[in-house]
């Protein structure tokens, strides 16, 4: 592990135990606080981290992620059942929706009975009255934030006071000296109290069998599958992209993580993760890849201003990052004088790319959906996103920018040379993809051999999901 990932670690697992005592109602809220917000945009951390003597200095610290996640393990393990209530067999399922879940809207209706499941929310701006949000994706809805809370003040009070006091007491860390840390600890503090008070209403009033999360990142639904956990409720955390990062995927909390394949497997049992814990399925959302076009390829080349003579390269970019490197990139494949059509595809909501403005051949994706452009395109070139897997699902030859940060998995790095840290040797390989017969071979058996690894589900992820729940609530799969 390299020196800034063990100090990130070593830091957050020395948080842990620095302030275990800040519990509300048998929860450590240090286990449940998001810690990377805690010190994002700090600049006195992000300096500490850099420097190579830096865990050296905490009381507790950590040489290998899989002992961080055998801490989380064991305190997810002591919640498991806490209050020994008997399993709900006929309860509903609760899925908690929010921006990164990405179930496709026919999903919910194909897959979960009204009668049978609900939507979860954590929407503070709608009133409690309030009927319009009432059905989603034709599914009630549960908003948790119109559960009250008003009462806990006091509670809210004493644990802020507690958290003031820990500050004060451990000057042998001056890393809780930084005031914006403090802040933050302060400010998240009635937040996760009032969210568990919720989450704990929400299950005594809704009889549940199974809860559904993107993640286990958020707060939300931290709480959301350790509450479960203590009702013996089964909990699933659908895979949210691809795993190019540790921080987002680190620490494994729910009951079942579904994954997209042995990628995700294979790193997390390095983790000492029980393979029991870890279901391949793949996504719903990657089911889309198998759907028929919704707009002919006249239609598509008119709405966005393309030629159709001409092959179309998607480029998949995010916002300005990098942006040197992908204007090389443009650079290099004029300057072959390849003739095509470039597509540059930003993060949804986004306006038109600068760099459609600088080279006038390049158009912007507008508003399009990935799944209306992908089967019209015949090469992407895209950053380390999840994108580029969805595209190889569509069976797209796909380029990749490699633009490697330091908790980088590398993920896609079995693609051999059709990952490139240099953008013009990228582009002479992507100008040779179009030239040369060998290489679109190439290209083709490398995303083959990739896809068998990465995501060797081939059939529908929506029916493998629904599967895995109804095991999960009958019983038949105990990962424990």
């Amino acid at each position: 592990m390299e020196t800034k990932m063990r100090n990130y670690w070593s830091l957050y697992y020395h948080f842990l135990q620095e302030f275990k005592e800040l519990t509300y109602k048998g929860f450590s809220l240090p286990y449940i606080l998001h810690f990377p917000n805690l010190v994002r945009n700090n600049k006195e951390v992000a300096n500490a981290l850099g420097q190579e003597n830096f865990a050296d200095t905490l009381t507790y610290q950590i040489n290998h992620q899989r002992e961080f996640q055998a801490a989380f393990t064991k305190y997810v393990n002591s919640h498991h059942k806490r209050f020994k209530k008997k399993k709900i067999n006929n309860g509903k399922i609760a899925i908690h929706v929010d921006p990164i879940l990405r179930i496709p809207d026919k999903s919910y209706q194909k897959s979960f009975k009204k009668s049978k499941s609900l939507i979860v929310v954590a929407d503070p701006t709608t009133s409690s009255t309030s009927k319009n949000k009432t059905i989603k994706f034709g599914l009630p809805v549960k908003n948790l934030c119109h559960y009250r809370t008003s009462a806990y003040k006091k509670e809210i009070l004493a644990v802020q006071n507690k958290a003031r006091a820990l500050f004060q007491s451990t000057k042998h860390s001056p890393f809780y000296q930084n005031q914006l840390f403090q802040a933050k600890v302060i400010k998240k503090i009635p937040q996760a109290i009032k969210m568990i008070e919720q989450v704990n209403q929400f299950f005594d009033e809704v009889p549940i069998s199974c809860v559904l999360v993107s993640s286990t990142h958020s707060y939300i639904s931290r709480i959301l599958s350790l509450v479960a956990a203590e009702r013996g409720i089964p909990s699933i955390c659908l895979q949210h992209g691809i795993m190019n990062s540790e921080q987002g995927f680190i620490p494994k909390i729910a009951t079942i993580d579904a994954v997209y394949g042995q990628f995700e497997v294979d790193w997390y049992k390095q983790l000492g993760v029980n393979q029991h814990g870890l279901k391949i399925i793949g996504h719903p959302r990657f089911d889309q890849a198998k759907q028929l076009p919704q707009q002919t390829r006249k239609a598509f080349h008119q709405n966005l201003g393309l030629d159709p003579r001409k092959k179309t390269i998607m480029l998949v970019v995010r916002e300005n990052q990098k942006i040197e490197k992908w204007r090389l990139f443009l650079k290099t494949i004029y300057a072959k004088k390849l003739d095509v059509n470039i597509l540059i595809k930003d993060i949804p909501g986004k306006d038109a790319h600068p760099l459609t403005k600088e080279f006038p051949v390049v158009s912007s994706s507008k508003i399009s959906s990935l799944y209306d452009i992908l089967p019209h395109v015949d090469c992407v070139v895209s950053y380390t996103s999840t994108v580029a897997l969805e595209s190889m699902l569509a069976d797209k030859p796909v380029f990749i920018l490699d633009n490697s940060f330091p908790n980088y998995t590398g993920y896609y790095n079995p693609l051999n040379e059709m990952v490139q840290k240099d953008p013009r040797k990228l582009a002479k390989l992507v100008t040779l993809f179009f030239t040369t017969p060998h290489w679109k071979s190439y290209a083709k058996n490398k995303r083959e051999q990739f896809l068998r690894y990465a995501y060797p589900y081939k059939g529908i992820s929506e029916k493998r999901l629904k599967a895995l729940i109804y095991e999960l609530m009958n019983g038949k799969f105990t990962p424990f």
